[in-house]
């Protein structure tokens, strides 16, 4: 049965609030992230689950009372479990997963009103809480609230990456720039070519929306979603909610909305951790180039990464691999093919053994 926990809130003037998306699946790091408890709620990079790390990484900027997460009903107990200081009033539940667009759209028929500008964050990207941080969320704030824009924050690259998106921006000395356009993810010449340009950023998908100017958008190029607008009752919302198509903001508001969008390129580091490789990049690795972790022994291993938080492992004379041990399962595949977990893994856990 679902649950309707949002309460009434006064009217506030100027507010900012977060909100935390920590409605995802998680696929592609199964078999420790799955669809019962995806990796938005498991520790990966420290002892507390990354959305954890992203309520307390926010706290230092927002009272309690104005951070929500927004999040599937099967993981409304999990949210209160693991933050034990938000209340139901403050979790926002999606009927179904419509992907970003659904879930930003809901926070605004629900928010909207009540505050001025909402930074939206994901719960499940690891963010090195710094001074850096510090300065980009103040700035995209301030321009969000001063000039009426969806101010995104734009990673300045360091490496071809081919599994971001990237935003070309008008670059200039301004903590703030204007947005020329979005690209998909790139092959990897491509991303080669763009990192060394410098006219191009790593879309990280956190921005900071003026309410008025986000339902705006949303009437302009998502009416569907804009019917929730409409909707005072909160049943015929969650209704028509579910007849809502599966759209990221990214694709089907953002990739056409240039005019009211700003980017503040970002220099703190930031890894979605949206697949094993990734986590190379934020955690050590020994003399070998291996990331494990666990009870695991290895000899004339090389490059490899090994998840068994409660298992014994060994390795012996092998490269480039990917093992993950969580529970009765096992997962082994070369690291390449791992990037496309999403493709095969379906196949894989619902075919036959063969």
């Amino acid at each position: 049965m679902e649950r309707t926990l949002m309460v009434s809130r006064g009217t506030r003037t100027h507010a900012q609030a977060a909100v935390i998306l920590a409605g995802g699946a998680g696929e592609r790091l199964f078999p420790y992230s799955k669809a019962e408890l995806p990796k938005q709620f498991l520790p990966l990079v420290s002892n507390r689950s990354m959305l954890q790390e992203t309520y307390q990484r926010l706290r230092k900027r927002f009272p309690a009372d104005d951070i929500f997460i927004v999040t599937q009903d099967a993981f409304v107990d999990t949210v209160l479990e693991q933050l034990p200081a938000v209340t139901g009033s403050h979790i926002l539940v999606e009927p179904a997963r419509r992907d970003t667009a659904g879930a930003i759209a809901l926070c605004l028929a629900e928010l909207g009103r009540d505050y001025d500008v909402i930074l939206f964050s994901p719960a499940d990207h690891h963010i090195v809480d710094s001074p850096e941080w510090d300065d980009a969320l103040s700035i995209a704030l301030h321009t969000a609230e001063s000039e009426r824009r969806i101010t995104l924050f734009g990673i300045v690259p360091n490496y071809p990456e081919t599994g971001y998106g990237y935003i070309e921006y008008e670059r200039d000395d301004s903590p703030v720039c204007p947005v020329v356009r979005f690209h998909e993810k790139p092959d990897r010449e491509t991303a080669l070519r763009m990192v060394r340009s410098g006219r191009y950023l790593w879309n990280c998908g956190i921005f900071a929306i003026p309410s008025d100017t986000g339902i705006a958008a949303i009437r302009r190029h998502l009416p569907q979603h804009a019917a929730l607008f409409e909707l005072g009752d909160r049943q015929a919302r969650s209704e028509a909610f579910l007849s809502l198509p599966k759209v990221s903001i990214d694709y089907g508001l953002l990739e056409r909305e240039h005019a009211s969008l700003a980017v503040v390129p970002a220099f703190f580091a930031w890894n979605d951790l949206g697949s094993w490789t990734a986590l190379e990049r934020v955690l050590n690795r020994d003399e070998n180039g291996n990331y494990l972790f666990g009870r695991v022994k290895s000899l004339k291993a090389n490059n490899s990464i090994v998840f068994a938080p409660k298992h014994e492992v060994f390795l012996y004379d092998v490269s480039d691999l990917l093992v993950v041990c969580h529970e009765q399962q096992v997962l082994v595949t070369n690291k390449a093919a791992s990037s496309n977990m999403k493709q095969w893994l379906p196949e894989l856990t619902n075919g036959s053994p063969s």
